[in-house]
Parts: structure tokens; sequence; C-alpha cells
């Protein structure tokens, strides 16, 4: 309710105070807000049911968790990063870049009763991300960073099908003041 919306200001203000004082040029909003990097991307989508989770193997095998479930095709659902980045954007001078994770990545977090393919499901996030990036070009976010370590994990699906779908999420973003950002880190050696 409005006690944890409070908690989220006050945190978001002291996260992007310090990058400031720090002298970072592009800042973010600590990504405070969100429970679970991907999970909180997805419950803005509509076709993965929250209620009734499936069991997964994740990590190439290291441990087994519970997640939401795609249970019909994945569509944007109303807009929910725009607000933040707008509320975010006006606490600070400084530009605001906002963070989204890719659609590979995303595929790796949730587990799939409805695709036949990583790559279908794959295609169906990249159109729904684009949705969203959309909406942030259009009320004037100019850093928009895609997020794709799953490319280091698995880089023969990255070649085959991944690079296509984070060009996609960019698609038709033609401003040359916007920065297309992806990051791909190398993982964490042992997990």
């Amino acid at each position: 309710g409005g006690n944890a919306e409070k908690l989220f200001d006050k945190a978001t203000k002291e996260v992007i105070k310090d990058q400031e004082e720090c002298g970072i040029d592009i800042l973010t909003d600590g990504e405070v807000r969100r429970e679970n990097y991907i999970h909180y991307h997805c419950r803005h989508l509509s076709g993965i049911d929250f209620d009734s989770l499936t069991e997964k193997i994740a990590r190439t095998g290291n441990y087994k968790c519970w997640l939401p479930t795609i249970i019909s095709k994945i569509k944007a659902g109303d807009s929910f990063l725009v607000d933040e980045f707008l509320k975010n954007q006006s606490l600070t001078s400084k530009p605001l870049k906002i963070t989204i994770p890719g659609p590979m990545t995303i595929t790796d977090t949730i587990a799939n009763s409805f695709y036949k393919s990583d790559e279908e499901m794959g295609n169906d996030f990249a159109d729904a991300i684009n949705v969203e990036i959309k909406r942030l070009v259009k009320v004037g976010c100019k850093y928009i960073q895609v997020d794709e370590p799953l490319f280091a994990r698995k880089p023969e699906n990255a070649l085959k099908f991944g690079i296509k779908n984070l060009e996609k999420c960019f698609d038709g973003i033609n401003d040359s003041a916007v920065e297309k950002i992806t990051h791909i880190c190398c993982g964490y050696p042992d997990k």
C-alpha cells in the first residue's frame, strides 16, 4: 500500500543522491521497486500466470526453483516503466537510464507451458518489450538498456535467434538522441 510506496520513494531518492554525489553521469533508480529483476517485468505482461508456479531446474542444473508459468501468448500490458521513469527523472537533473531484461534472459527465468520453442517465445517477449521501449522514448527517456546476460551462457541460442530478438526490442526507435544499450555480463563462473 501507501507505506510501501513511501519506502520505495525514500530509497529511490537516496540511491539517486548517492550516484549524483559520486559524480555518475547517467543514473539509475537502483531498481528498488523490483522484487525480482525479471519477474517484475513479467507481472506487467499478459500470458503469464503467477498463481500456479512450475518447478524448473535453473542455472545449468545448479538449483531448483518455482517459477511463474506462461499459459498463453505474451503481449504487452499497461505501461509500467513510463510512470516510474517520469517520477524518478523528476528527482534529478541528470539523465536517468532504464534497464529491461532481454527476451532470451526472460525465457530462461520463467516456466513455459504454451510455446513450442524458445525462439518463438523470445520473439513475443521482444515485441512486448518493444512496446514499452516506444512508450519510454515517447516521454523523453534517452538511455534504454536491455540486459542479455544469457548470451554469455547460451552463445548458440544468442547467435541463432537471440541477437535478432534483441534488435527487435529496439525496432522503430530511430531517434538519434536515444542511446540503445545492451548489457552482457560474463555471468558468475561458479553458478
